[in-house]
Parts: structure tokens; sequence; C-alpha cells
């Protein structure tokens, strides 16, 4: 325990028995700390703990995948013998190998509104990476990496939650300035009414670039599942190979997630290009299973009903999340991506969902920002990055 002030900072790792306890008061705190706020919607403790009677490998267990490649340690703030902050810090190799830099994270943080306890916790945090021969610090990334929408809320606090876009306290951006962090990069979504038409011209264009270009479109089953997770994860990591932050995926990693999605999926939902018999892309959305998983009543301890509530109501959900898009390279500036939104607007409305969450969307992605404005969405959320030097 290092003190600072009247704020103690415990550290710990996930590999023994007490970690474990630690761990699960790591995750006790949102529960905690957003108790009365509506619009925090927690995921499954099983997410981050595990469970291993139903198979579930949780992202803060040492067996994730993730560690494979990463190493992390976590920290709790204590004041009076309660909580009142938390992190985690972590090297990803991968990261670091791709970028050829040496960026350490920190993610999964919170605190209350004092920032003290920020500066002290993200401080350790900054101590342990620094240890390791990282020389900047970027966050918060949150866990999965590659699925979690990294940074913090900073506009659209009072908008719908949606699976993956993690909710915080409005004065997180301040305390982190206030900690000596700097904004690197903004990640955008938007909502469109499925209902809404998309412009004529916008339909007549789409039509014409599927008949230039000779497209084909398939949906999920057309193909075996093996075969789509091996098409999938070379188009996505092509695609995104370039992307702020992005690491490409291991084989391990992407097949986990594919099997992961196939609880929830619409199969519908996703589409898939061809151009000229060629795989080219594909474009992918999920039910917004957030809808099902607000609290039950005051019991703190319903996770397996709030489970069995999500995966039993997974096809009730009023909207959805398009969150999965990848073009390879040499397709990109054909207008594929417009063309697969078309296709996906076709069936999400003859299939009745009310809403589609658009996003994430890095701030610099203008061609991609021009698609999603041109359709009349309306601006939903912002996150931000932020990054200090070590």
């Amino acid at each position: 325990m290092t003190p600072s002030q009247d704020i103690q900072i415990i550290s710990f790792s996930n590999a023994t028995k007490d970690s474990r306890k630690l761990l699960k008061r790591f995750v006790d705190f949102h529960w905690i700390h957003y108790k009365n706020d509506p619009q925090y919607v927690p995921l499954l403790d099983y997410e981050y703990l595990g469970f291993k009677l139903i198979g579930i490998h949780g992202f803060f267990e040492a067996d994730n995948l993730f560690l494979k490649h990463a190493k992390m340690q976590f920290f709790l703030a204590i004041r009076e013998n309660q909580v009142v902050g938390r992190c985690n810090a972590f090297v990803n190799h991968r990261h670091n190998d791709h970028w050829k830099d040496k960026v350490g994270f920190f993610g999964q943080f919170e605190t209350i509104d004092d920032s003290i306890v920020s500066r002290t916790l993200t401080e350790a945090a900054a101590e342990w990476l620094k240890s390791h021969g990282m020389d900047r610090m970027r966050g918060p990334q949150n866990l999965p990496v590659n699925e979690a929408t990294p940074g913090i809320l900073t506009r659209g606090f009072d908008t719908r939650p949606v699976m993956y876009y993690h909710y915080n306290k409005p004065y997180y951006e301040e305390h982190l300035r206030k900690a000596g962090f700097k904004p690197v990069k903004r990640v955008l979504s938007w909502e469109y009414p499925v209902a809404q038409p998309f412009p004529e011209n916008y339909m007549r264009l789409s039509e014409k670039v599927i008949k230039r270009y000779d497209l084909k479109f398939e949906t999920w089953d057309q193909r075996p599942l093996d075969v789509r997770k091996r098409e999938m994860l070379n188009i996505y990591n092509a695609a995104w190979n370039d992307n702020f932050g992005f690491v490409p995926f291991t084989e391990e990693e992407f097949f986990a997630i594919i099997d992961d999605m196939t609880l929830i999926m619409d199969k519908g939902l996703f589409i898939f290009v061809y151009k000229q018999g060629e795989s080219a892309g594909f474009f992918g959305g999920v039910p917004n299973v957030t809808e099902k998983l607000g609290k039950i009543g005051r019991c703190r301890h319903c996770e397996l009903l709030r489970a069995i509530r999500m995966l039993m109501g997974k096809n009730k959900t009023r909207g959805y999340r398009l969150g999965y898009l990848a073009v390879k390279p040499e397709y990109r500036k054909l207008g594929l991506d417009a063309v697969m939104l078309y296709k996906q607007k076709l069936y999400s409305e003859a299939r009745g969902y009310e809403y589609a969450d658009l996003g994430w969307v890095l701030d610099d992605n203008k061609m991609t920002i021009r698609i999603i404005e041109r359709v009349g969405s309306i601006p939903s959320k912002t996150y931000t990055v932020f990054e200090k030097k070590l």
C-alpha cells in the first residue's frame, strides 16, 4: 500500500486466491458507484470474473486469451476502508509490436468526484507502466480490447444505453485533464431511425454500384461457420490494420468472439459482399441486448437471472448496434460500405427494428461520416481517448 494524504492504493494481480477476493471488490465498486444512475447498465459480473459452470472466461481471469500477449495489474483506491476509485493498467505486447511504440494502457477507470483520488490512482498505474518500460500512458481502454469503445464518454450522457458503449460520470474528463492527460482521439456514434426513408438518390446510386461492379451478397448462413470465421478474420485484420489503436486479432481470439456473438446474433443483420466472386467486405450488427440487461429490482446477485433474461429477450429488442464494418483496402472508394448499409436498412426495416446505432467511428474517418450523415442519422455519443507522457 502507498499512502497519498488519506488515500491508500492497493496494487494486485489476478494470479492468487487473495487477488480473486480483491477482484470481486473491484467489480462491486461500479454497482455502488452507479447505484442511483438510470443511464448505467452494468455488464454481467460473469463477463469480468468468469463463470466456470457455463464455460465463461472473464476479462480479468488469468486464463483470458488477451493475457497470452499482455501483462496486467489492478489498483484500488481506499479511503477509510471504503473503495473510492479503481483502474487497471496493462501492457499489450501485440499493440506495441504492431505500432512499434511503448504505449501502456489504463482502463476500467472509476472514481468518486475527487480529483485527488483520480490523480493518485492514475499515478500508481503510471508508475507500474513505467516500471515495465512504457513511455506513454493511454486510455481509458476497457476490456475487451477491440470490442469495448475506447476512451471515456464526453458527449451524449443522456443517450440510449447500447452494448459495449460504457457509461461514465461526466466529471471524468476534468479529472483526467487535471491529472496531466490530453485528448488524442475521438470516437463518434449516431442513431438512425430505421423507418426513416433513405434519400432516393442514395438508393439509386446504390443500385448503380451493385450493377457496375457485379456485386453479390450473402447472409450469415450461406457458408459454413468455420469458413465464415476465417473469411471475417482476414477481412477485418486487413481493413482495420492502420486504424488508430487497432491490434490485429489472433485466430484464437477472433474465433472466440464469433462463438460468443452467435449467442445473441440476428443472422440477417450480417451482410457479406463479393466483387466478381472475390470476398470484399462485410457489415454486421447485433441486437442491442443492453435493453434486457437492466437491474432486477434490488437484487444485487441476480446475475444468472439477468443472463437468462438477456438471452431470452435477444429477439425482442427494439434496436441493434452496427459495430462490425470492414472492407478490404483494395476495394475501398467503390461505395461498398454505402451499399451494405442500404442492404441492411432493407432487412432491418422488414424485421421491425426501430433504431440502429452506427458506430464507433474515428473522428478523422471523413468518408464514413459523410455516408452516415447523408442518410439522416442523429449524432449520439462521443468518446475521447486521453494520453500523457511518462
